[in-house]
């Protein structure tokens, strides 16, 4: 389910806006951008966890576990992936993107991704949750209230389409049930069960997909692949409820349709949709290099569609005072630096030797490094003590 802050009274205005700049991006994208290989896209993540006592406090085996399904459906490395019907087999996709565990927060601390929030209201999703938001432009953030309907149901999750005014009143993320993400202690799901895989179906939105059952028979949901379909209600078991309800077949295993235990594909058209999403202003500053270096990502800088391999680097002393010395191997490269809330503050043109940079403007603290030539890229960190 997606929805709009009810604060937002121009949402509808707003989502045509959204619509046109979409389809524009997509005009102008190419088949070699859609279909690269890598991780394309790394998303910076915070969890906000709310518990009373042990009650809905999910633990981070848990939290992984719903993280990894997430990240293996949009990558096509789920268990499904493989089993997809023969007729909708040669359109379905997979997005290279990665969603990230922040591991610096908007302070440049330390941090795991998961806040937890005692908080006995919150739990059924009853109060303001949003006022424990980081910054919609730096990270997604996912709520996992125990219960997002405020009591037992099938309902699972919901979030928001792509939009200015909703991320400027942080008002931008996702809301998941807890005992739903994943499996664990705290999930009423055995592992393997799809409906983990409703998360999939709400990053979905967050990426502006519909569902394939929008409109009447499912002609808005703006994908020319996704076959028409009617929909009628969460579904908890089979892959063909609605079939030939819009006298074709349906592709009921896909991620936004509502067979809760049938999740296994996105399409094509869909892929091409959430790609060119991730170039509207609410999405781009996520995965930009300097937020990835400032929220503690940079692990997946390396693992981007344009790296050869990973380069070797030698950085020392470390921690430095005055000056700091850098070795690469291969060509000629380019050292770009930042600081912990990352801004980027520096940029050196490097030779194959020993190239020495000047740090006396430099305040003691941890600094970040991302370093590129023809060999590959890598990054990393560094401390400045003085």
């Amino acid at each position: 389910m997606a929805v709009h802050k009810v604060t937002n009274p121009t949402a509808e205005a707003e989502l045509d806006e959204t619509e046109k700049a979409l389809q524009e991006i997509i005009k102008n994208l190419n088949e070699k951008q859609i279909q690269g290989a890598g991780s394309e896209f790394v998303i910076p993540v915070v969890m906000h966890v709310f518990h009373f006592g042990d009650d809905g406090k999910m633990d981070m085996e848990q939290i992984a576990s719903g993280l990894k399904v997430l990240n293996d459906d949009f990558n096509g490395l789920n268990e499904g992936w493989n089993s997809v019907d023969s007729e909708f087999d040669s359109i379905k996709a997979s997005l290279d993107i990665t969603f990230c565990l922040a591991q610096l927060d908007p302070n440049g601390n330390p941090t795991t991704g998961v806040i937890y929030h005692e908080d006995s209201l919150a739990m059924l999703n009853q109060g303001d949750l949003l006022q424990h938001a980081w910054d919609n432009y730096k990270y997604l953030n996912i709520y996992f209230p125990k219960y997002t309907n405020g009591q037992p149901s099938v309902f699972t999750g919901y979030a928001t389409f792509p939009s200015v005014i909703n991320s400027d009143d942080q008002g931008d993320g996702i809301f998941y049930s807890s005992i739903r993400w994943g499996y664990g202690n705290h999930s009423e799901l055995e592992e393997g069960d799809d409906w983990a895989s409703v998360s999939t179906h709400e990053a979905g939105h967050w990426l502006n997909l519909r569902h394939t059952f929008a409109g009447a028979c499912g002609d808005d949901d703006f994908v020319e692949d996704t076959p028409p379909t009617f929909g009628s209600g969460i579904q908890l078991s089979g892959c063909y409820n609605n079939d030939f309800s819009c006298g074709v077949r349906t592709n009921g295993e896909n991620y936004m349709d509502y067979n809760h235990r049938c999740k296994k594909m996105f399409t094509q058209g869909q892929v091409e949709r959430m790609f060119a999403a991730l170039y509207l202003p609410t999405r781009i500053t996520l995965w930009s290099e300097e937020n990835l270096v400032a929220t503690g990502c940079t692990d997946f800088l390396s693992a981007r569609s344009d790296v050869k391999e990973e380069l070797q680097v030698n950085i020392w002393p470390n921690p430095a005072q005055q000056n700091l010395y850098v070795r690469i191997n291969g060509g000629q490269g380019q050292l770009k630096l930042f600081n912990s809330q990352g801004r980027m503050i520096g940029s050196h043109q490097l030779n194959n030797k020993s190239n020495q940079i000047d740090l006396i403007k430099y305040a003691s603290g941890i600094y970040f490094y991302y370093l590129a030539n023809e060999e590959g890229i890598t990054s990393g960190r560094f401390l400045v003590q003085k």
